[in-house]
């Protein structure tokens, strides 16, 4: 939840707004969702218009007036709470517990030691990002005629939104996540297609090529081969150094490239977060920026990756393997310990991630979904990725993902995607653990809807193929501990004839 704060000193002009259609007609049905006692009980379920706009104006402006306050004083406090569109409406009986429960914590009302104040709460419904929002309307004056102070409101409006996201489970964001949102520019190139915007398809090709790569050359390579455009950032003075980078994808005839920064598209995918993942040699840096600066420049590719080869239930079963290893080290990591568990969700989402890329066909795939919904399993408030020792990583997803561009059987897939299933019930467990309320519902759909759509087509995995530990009986991929999986519909992947071009 995202708080934006502004100051006034014309109640009656922001409440006109607020009541009127909006700059992009998206305000329909204006009403009070919570207020001051008073304003609650003249207007409560009434949709507003002009004339009771005028009257809260009013109301909100009697405690200046009666205290002989200056009118040209910055005496209103507006503040819009904006939700991420990936949580639906909230509907009005909860917006009403959280907007109250926002304003005691920013004392606003008669919850604290001191005199209330007189407010407000708009709800319209979605802004034109699909965004579920409030606009909060309040007076700085208080009803004894002392001022609210307005100290470091923001970042306390910012610690009072993280505390609300987990008494109510809600998404749980830092200061910098929204960014994760959709732009304005983003929604008038993408109209209202939400689920399918060129931040997500972007999103899910970086980390798919970060997750198949073993260094930072060939993260660079298959980008460009994943048809993106890459722009890197050189530090200043240098065209040696790089400090980051940004995307785009080959836009239409007439359209100019829309660009994202690693960041912007995820936390754990800025260049610094990546490079985690890489050794850093002499000859692995002068080979990546061989290729940074041949993409600056619109250069062919400067080396040649390797070819890969087909994956067979040789390749599937040591991947599997390997999951297994990295999930049994993880039961000794605490749950406290939320640098580790992003790396393993970020592993688990990049495999996914690549493996949509291959199968999914630029599709917004029950895949890409999970991958998503792992994704942000990484993109804890405070997290920073560091290094961690090899044994903690997928170090042989590269090989995986190689053969996944080009046939991979049947078995070989559902032996990987049985263990990446028990990996994500892993995760699901350290929220659990946490009290994380809203990766739980994040996670919870990802198996109930998602999940449930790769698994049906897949052959069972029996116990001696695997070779990976325990298997369970035939629907293993359905019957994890946790969330309860009813498949509902199978899924066809559909392969890429050119794939990732891994194999160039």
């Amino acid at each position: 939840m995202i708080p934006k704060i502004t100051k006034g000193s014309r109640p009656h002009g922001i409440m006109a707004y607020l009541v009127g259609p909006g700059r992009h007609n998206e305000h329909t049905d204006p009403h009070l969702v919570a207020g001051s006692p008073l304003l609650m009980a003249w207007f409560d379920d009434a949709q507003l218009n002009a004339d009771s706009a005028a009257e809260m104006a009013r109301e909100i402006d009697l405690n200046r007036r009666t205290f002989g306050f200056d009118s040209g004083e910055q005496h209103v406090w507006q503040c819009s709470l904006s939700l991420h569109y990936e949580e639906g409406e909230l509907g009005d009986e909860k917006w009403r517990d959280v907007v109250q429960s926002f304003m005691d914590k920013m004392d606003f009302t008669e919850a604290g030691a001191k005199a209330p104040c007189t407010w407000v709460a708009v709800h319209h419904g979605q802004n034109v990002k699909g965004n579920d929002h409030v606009h909060i309307v309040a007076s700085r004056i208080r009803e004894d005629g002392t001022k609210w102070s307005a100290g470091n409101d923001f970042r306390r409006a910012q610690s009072a939104c993280r505390e609300l996201e987990r008494e109510h489970g809600l998404r749980q964001v830092s200061g910098t996540t929204s960014q994760r949102w959709l732009s304005r520019a983003e929604v008038e190139r993408q109209g209202q297609e939400r689920d399918g915007a060129a931040r997500f398809r972007i999103e899910r090709t970086v980390r798919a090529c970060a997750m198949g790569s073993d260094s930072e050359a060939q993260f660079v390579r298959r980008m460009r081969r994943a048809q993106l455009i890459v722009r890197p950032r050189f530090a200043s003075g240098s065209d040696a150094v790089v400090t980051g980078f940004s995307v785009a994808e080959r836009p239409a005839q007439g359209m100019r490239p829309l660009f994202f920064g690693g960041g912007k598209l995820a936390k754990d995918l800025t260049l610094t977060a990546l490079r985690t993942r890489w050794d850093d040699t002499l000859d692995s840096a002068t080979e990546a920026t061989d290729e940074w600066r041949a993409a600056k420049r619109g250069q062919r590719i400067v080396h040649r990756d390797p070819e890969g080869s087909a994956l067979d239930e040789n390749t599937a079963r040591k991947m599997a393997q390997e999951i297994r290893e990295v999930r049994r080290r993880m039961r000794a990591v605490p749950v406290s310990d939320h640098q580790q568990w992003a790396h393993l969700a970020r592993e688990t989402s990049g495999m996914l991630a690549a493996w949509s890329f291959a199968a999914e066909d630029g599709r917004d795939g029950p895949l890409a979904r999970t991958a998503r919904a792992v994704g942000r399993s990484a993109q804890r408030p405070g997290m920073r990725l560091e290094p961690l020792p090899a044994p903690l990583r997928f170090a042989g997803t590269a090989a995986f993902l190689v053969a996944m561009s080009q046939a991979p059987a049947p078995m070989a897939q559902a032996m990987v995607m049985s263990q990446l299933a028990r990996t994500i019930q892993s995760i699901y467990q350290m929220h659990q653990a946490a009290g994380e309320l809203a990766e739980l519902r994040r996670l919870d759909d990802a198996f109930a809807h998602d999940l449930a759509q790769i698994a049906g087509p897949l052959p069972d995995v029996p116990e001696e193929a695997a070779h990976a530990g325990p298997v369970q009986a035939p629907g293993a991929l359905r019957e994890t501990q946790g969330p309860t999986v009813a498949p509902r519909h199978h899924y066809a992947a559909t392969s890429r004839s050119e794939g990732m071009e891994m194999d160039r």
